[in-house]
């Protein structure tokens, strides 16, 4: 087994400007500085990285090739905890500044989640690859969601989750608004944890008591209980929840409809014998009721 580098935490925070309209987007900034700084401070060898998403993109709040340069001084604080919090409140003013109230941000449905969720597994792979050989890094994505979730990503959600799994990143979920279908999946599937919080003024509490510590230490701790996990599908023709419907053999889209052209990779489809037989039986009962 090789030597452990530290931990790396990719943190990725909804920053879709309809719902935080009605909520504090400050209080929960400062909360995941909280975090940030923690998590620097637990072991010198640990990793940070920070992204924000909304419906028209992804962004990297930290690090960015600015903040290679050591920032100023501060007394009474360390200097790194300075330059995480100066980069990630700097690059979030440029962020809102850009995007103060376009037409394109006034849907709430849409926020980039998948986007992100990749992005953040492509920079745990760079990191993991960059490694001398022998040395291994523990590393997880934390996820701080607020808007519903948009059924349309649901193929490039799972498909990020199952990334995941097979490069053993725990997908950890705080989720701000109302449950998340998506992120309940990831966790359970992952190894992560899914927690909602309702109060957003405990979420300091909640993050640092949950999420501060690595997934292989919550067994020796009290953590909340894991919640009933829906794992049904959503449909590509409608993105419902679909119980019982038909898969494309080859992406393995889900429809709760027979479909003869699959909407995602065009595969083409002859019409199931049982549909083609309960077609003739129909047209007979029609034929002889019409005799009679």
């Amino acid at each position: 087994m090789g030597d452990s580098v530290g931990d790396l935490l990719v943190l990725v925070i909804d920053l879709h400007p309809v719902w935080w309209a009605d909520h504090s987007l400050t209080g929960v900034v400062q909360s995941s500085l909280v975090l940030c700084n923690a998590h620097l401070l637990q072991n010198p060898l640990n990793k940070l990285c920070v992204y924000g998403y909304m419906n028209t993109g992804v962004y990297k709040l930290y690090p960015t090739e600015e903040d290679m340069v050591a920032g100023e001084s501060t007394a009474g604080k360390y200097e790194g905890f300075d330059v995480v919090n100066t980069t990630i409140l700097m690059r979030l003013k440029d962020i809102m500044l850009e995007c103060h109230d376009p037409e394109e941000h006034r849907q709430l449905d849409g926020s980039l989640l998948s986007g992100a969720l990749i992005q953040a597994l492509c920079h745990c792979n760079v990191v993991s690859k960059n490694l001398a050989i022998g040395n291994v890094l523990n590393s997880r994505i934390l996820v701080l969601k607020g808007s519903p979730d948009s059924r349309s990503q649901y193929m490039a959600i799972m498909n990020s989750i199952f990334a995941a799994q097979k490069n053993k990143v725990a997908i950890d979920s705080c989720v701000l608004g109302e449950d998340s279908t998506f992120l309940q999946q990831a966790s359970e599937i992952t190894g992560g944890t899914y927690v909602r919080v309702e109060d957003h003024g405990k979420l300091a509490q909640y993050l640092l008591g949950v999420f501060l510590m690595g997934v292989e230490f919550r067994k020796s701790f009290n953590t909340p209980p894991a919640s009933k996990v829906d794992f049904r599908a959503a449909c590509q023709c409608h993105s419902k929840m679909t119980d019982l419907g038909f898969v494309c053999s080859v992406c393995m889209s889900v429809y709760c409809g027979f479909r003869p052209i699959c909407m995602t990779c065009n595969a083409h489809f002859k019409l199931p014998t049982a549909l083609l037989k309960g077609k003739k039986v129909t047209g007979k009962r029609k034929l002889e009721n019409g005799k009679s």
